[in-house]
């Protein structure tokens, strides 16, 4: 009995451990469609996806 709980409590450990890593390694959005708000991680991304979904949508670009 006092095996199963140790090895019961290794594997939630463990679990616990590996879903922290899998959250850690979520990339952050930093570029975000002007025309419909998705985000995407690298600004080759967001060209890409502006090209392929919005090729003929003019945008107005706010220089900062």
């Amino acid at each position: 009995m006092d095996k199963r709980l140790i090895a019961i409590i290794g594997v939630v450990l463990g679990l616990g451990i590996a879903i922290g890593v899998i959250q850690a390694m979520q990339p952050t959005l930093a570029y975000t469609c002007p025309i419909c708000g998705v985000g995407f991680v690298t600004y080759d991304e967001l060209y890409q996806h502006f090209t392929i979904e919005h090729p003929a949508e003019p945008i107005d670009i706010i220089w900062e």
